[in-house]
């Protein structure tokens, strides 16, 4: 990268400098700008235009550019492809004056950390995942994370078949970023050593990415601290971390990871308030569940196809599509989530099965629920959306529509003698308070961000009706305020006008 050459350059190579490992979009008005290798990379991968700056002088820098209105569709694309994208926004309005406004990185999207809707399925997690090798006893940690649903879970391996379980895991899981150790050293190649390289160069991870952190966030004093810190507890005791020093570790690193990319440029929102809804974890065993290896999970065509053409050709071919009548997306989740880690416990099993015939021999019963169920949109992800601060208007009047359906499905369930199905219509919360607030906060049909007006109801604050009448009404006040001040003045050539030096006059 050639030595910038002016105020606008230096300011943009001080940001890349901090994100390396990103493509930094540089908003420059009503555009992100890409620059050196990110504009040659993005423009390869976008099929856009490479243009060039400072060419008179000599010296082009690469360039390329994404308008700030259909940003979303292109960031889609890049995470896609596995690229990770820190959004760079000015954080001052241009005024006269002013030759350089200020700007900072607002959001760092990366494959395993992606909210957006759309870069996720409905159907399935998305995970980010990571990896730890305790320098004693040979045991291997993972941990893993939807931060999209707020699910945390994390597991230890020992023994010399360490390495073959943890494979087996990953490609259940099939995360979509894995976090591992970067190598230290004079002549390390930090992304082809290091810990873990023998596990990364032979696992197959489809859409996936590899992510290398500084050793120190692999520290197990470290990664215990970060969850200590997430959780506001003493010690991990209570999560079952507290002798599995991979497995926190693991865990820990995924925290840092969350603080480092959620934290919001402008200020608004801590790293630690961001990821509120990570408040728990749970550590399980494999052996919790029916292990399926990753070969036989693609010969039995349990979840997706053995050869591509099938997942074309309109037919259930796996096993999910066959018993997938789910009508929610949480459903979807948790249906897949079953099939690949099939129960072991006899009481389990039993209760859900008592549940289904329950269900099975009330067929009006079953439908009424699943018609309900239908107009309950994707709580989980809605949820982590607002937590992380980036819920829209019509985010939350989903969460409402969704809400008001609670009490029809806990009422569909009173009569239910089953034990599973009683269950949980106990553990169902109303959340009538929250459906009320909102529905006396929010208009009918709010715009699609908050930034743009009309999206409080009317009559909810009395100075922002007033406000918003001023806005919409403002030239007949004025005429109004005209007329009145004639009359008081008995000037009958008064007028009220605007000028950009001294504003009303």
């Amino acid at each position: 990268m050639s030595e910038p050459t002016t105020p606008l350059m230096r300011q943009y190579q001080a940001i890349k400098t901090r994100y390396p490992h990103a493509l930094v979009l540089f908003r420059l008005g009503d555009f992100y700008e890409m620059f050196h290798e990110d504009a040659i990379v993005a423009s390869r991968e976008l099929q856009i235009t490479l243009t060039s700056r400072n060419r008179e002088k000599g010296k082009p820098i690469p360039m390329c550019g994404v308008p700030y209105h259909a940003a979303e569709n292109y960031i889609a694309r890049l995470i896609r492809a596995g690229f990770k994208v820190a959004m760079c926004d000015q954080m001052e309005v241009v005024g006269p004056g002013k030759t350089l406004v200020r700007r900072e990185v607002t959001r760092v999207i990366t494959p395993g950390t992606a909210m957006d809707a759309q870069l996720l399925e409905p159907g399935e997690n998305n995970f980010l995942a990571a990896v730890s090798y305790a320098p004693q006893g040979g045991h291997i940690g993972v941990a893993w994370v939807d931060i999209s649903t707020g699910e945390f879970s994390a597991t230890e391996f020992a023994g010399t078949d360490a390495e073959n379980k943890l494979k087996d895991e990953i490609q259940l899981l099939r995360p979509r970023e894995i976090l591992l150790e970067r190598a230290t050293g004079l002549f390390a190649d930090s992304e082809t050593t290091g810990p873990g390289t023998k596990f990364a160069s032979r696992m197959e991870i489809r859409d996936g990415a590899i992510t290398r952190l500084e050793d120190w966030v692999f520290a197990h004093d470290y990664g215990q601290r970060m969850l200590t810190e997430q959780f506001s507890v003493a010690g991990l005791e209570g999560f079952g971390l507290a002798n599995h020093q991979a497995a926190a570790t693991a865990a820990g690193a995924i925290v840092h990871y969350l603080r480092e990319t959620s934290v919001m440029g402008n200020g608004t929102k801590s790293a630690g308030h961001a990821l509120q809804h990570l408040n728990s974890i749970r550590l399980y065993q494999q052996q919790d569940a029916l292990g399926i290896d990753g070969v036989s999970v693609r010969n039995l065509e349990l979840v997706t196809p053995a050869f591509a053409d099938e997942a074309s050709s309109g037919h259930p071919t796996t096993l999910l599509a066959a018993l997938d009548e789910t009508v929610t997306s949480m459903g979807a989740r948790l249906l897949r989530s079953w099939i690949l880690r099939p129960q072991l416990s006899v009481v389990e099993i039993e209760m859900r099965l008592d549940g289904v015939d329950a269900m099975k021999s009330h067929t009006v019963l079953r439908e009424e629920i699943r018609e309900t169920l239908k107009g309950v949109m994707d709580l989980e992800r809605i949820t982590s959306r607002i937590t992380l601060g980036q819920a829209t208007p019509r985010d939350l009047t989903a969460l409402r529509a969704s809400l008001v359906r609670v009490p029809l499905a806990r009422g569909f369930l009173s009569n239910c003698t089953a034990a599973r199905l009683c269950e949980l219509r106990e553990q169902m919360d109303e959340m009538r308070d929250v459906a009320e607030r909102i529905e006396a906060t929010l208009a009918d049909d709010p715009p699609a961000q908050a930034t743009e007006p009309g999206v409080i109801r009317r009559g909810f604050l009395v100075e922002l009706d007033d406000l918003r009448d001023l806005g919409q009404r403002g030239r007949q006040f004025i005429a109004a305020m005209e007329d009145r001040e004639r009359k008081r003045t008995g000037i009958g050539s008064l007028k009220i006008r605007y000028n950009h030096v001294f504003g009303y006059y």
